[in-house]
């Protein structure tokens, strides 16, 4: 990427970010008294900051994807995280509580932000070209509008459920929500880091790009089924284990935001079909239709309390899930009978796991067997074991991409894994190979 362009690009994403902190500090006062508690304000006002280091780090981290220097962009991460954690603990240790959320938050943006710069051959210059700006308005209006609407989307059950059903609720619903998206926004993030360049270099290959792309939901399907399905069926001694009884009600919430979240998990990847096909401004307009019915569901739900809104939610988007997926499918000339072909031993071995561990859960209550670490541990064990066996059994295929992607780590322990799982494809390949000559 030119200097200039670079330099155009950093100046540009500075003007937004400031301009989005300072709405930001203008709607802390509205949203303190509307939400009747006093320290909004005061929790926005510096949580607006996040806005303009988010900003600042857009175009070094850019250019570091650019150049596929995922280790560098890990490194940033995990130091921006290490400090955020330890920034948290502090604060709280000296007594603060959503202080320490807040500090924690500044703490790891800022971080992440120096270290990307540290590491990123970005050099900015004193440069501003309109015709440039153009060119990246042209693609990045569409963009920033689709994650501005997302965002107020995806916020709007939180600020509906704190003002019409209190803080308690919204605190169970917001654990809820937490745990079932923290995992899948790690787990996919870290892959898509690593694909978007890859797919971004295949403009013109359509056959490779659908390759590429099924092989991308086929490896996040194979760790994100069993884990949010496991995690539906494990709720109650999940909760009593690691939250405690007073957090029950999360319970509830995780058998719908469960299964959700393995459906959403492989509907976070359309991202890269829009964006790498340079259709931001068609997923722009479907956003602002689902938006707007996932709002509606959002209110129509509250009349049910926090379960109301969470199974609201679910149905809609349930009701959304094919033309989510149809539309940018059509872009790249996939069929949904295939991308159902690709994901549906993934979901079949997940449905079989959570079929046989709900079963054995079942049994530990009806012999008395109360205790939520056992519960917990048996189950999950047992779980773990039948999935695995099921995908070393029938699906080598996804166990050779997955080889593959863990061959590329610089962490030996990872290759170890990667060799294991490439012999145990081709040992899987060659009994069933065997089996189907002999059936001949």
């Amino acid at each position: 990427m030119p200097d200039e362009l670079a330099s155009t690009g950093f100046w540009l994403n500075c003007t937004t970010g400031a301009a989005v902190t300072l709405l930001v500090l203008l709607l802390s006062w509205p949203a303190a008294r509307f939400f009747h508690e006093p320290r909004v304000a005061t929790i926005l006002q510096f949580l607006s900051i996040s806005f303009f280091l988010g900003a600042v780090g857009v175009v070094p981290t850019a250019l570091l994807n650019r150049a596929m220097e995922f280790q560098k962009l890990a490194f940033a991460q995990t130091t921006g995280a290490i400090c955020g954690t330890l920034v948290a603990i502090g604060v709280a240790l000296s007594g603060g509580q959503v202080s320490a959320l807040v500090s924690a938050n500044l703490a790891f943006n800022f971080t992440t932000t120096v270290a990307t710069w540290l590491l990123s051959p970005l050099r900015v210059k004193a440069v501003f070209r309109l015709a440039d700006a153009r060119r990246i308005l042209s693609f990045g209006l569409h963009l920033t509008g689709f994650h501005v609407l997302n965002y107020f989307s995806r916020n709007a059950d939180n600020v509906l459920v704190g003002r019409f059903l209190g803080s308690g609720p919204l605190g169970y619903y917001q654990m809820g929500y937490m745990l079932m998206t923290y995992p899948l926004q790690n787990f996919n993030h870290m892959l898509e880091q690593v694909v978007y360049p890859a797919l971004a270099s295949l403009p013109d290959d359509q056959e490779r790009f659908k390759a590429a792309y099924l092989r991308t939901c086929r490896l996040i399907a194979l760790v994100t089924f069993p884990l949010m399905i496991g995690l539906a069926v494990t709720a109650q001694p999940f909760i009593r284990l690691f939250l405690g009884a007073r957090w029950m009600p999360v319970a509830g919430l995780l058998l719908v935001f469960g299964p959700l979240g393995a459906a959403e998990s492989i509907y976070t990847t359309v991202g890269l079909i829009y964006n790498t096909r340079g259709r931001p401004d068609l997923r722009l307009r479907w956003t602002v239709f689902a938006s707007t019915l996932y709002v509606l569901s959002f209110v129509v739900g509250l009349r049910w309390g926090i379960m109301g809104v969470a199974s609201g939610y679910a149905i809609m988007w349930t009701a959304l899930m094919y033309p989510s997926f149809a539309i940018p499918f059509r872009l790249i000339g996939l069929s949904m009978k295939t991308f159902v072909r690709a994901l549906g031993p993934m979901l079949w071995y997940s449905l079989v796991m959570a079929a046989v561990a709900g079963s054995w859960l079942h049994g530990l209550r009806r012999l008395g067997i109360q205790n939520a670490a056992v519960q917990f541990a048996t189950t999950a064990a047992v779980g773990a074991a039948l999935y695995t066996a099921l995908v070393l059994w029938r699906k080598p295929r996804v166990l050779s991409e997955l080889s593959e992607v863990l061959e590329g780590s610089s962490y030996w322990g990872i290759r170890t894994a990667a060799r294991y799982l490439s012999r145990a494809a081709r040992r899987t390949e060659k009994l069933s190979e065997a089996t189907s000559s002999q059936e001949v």
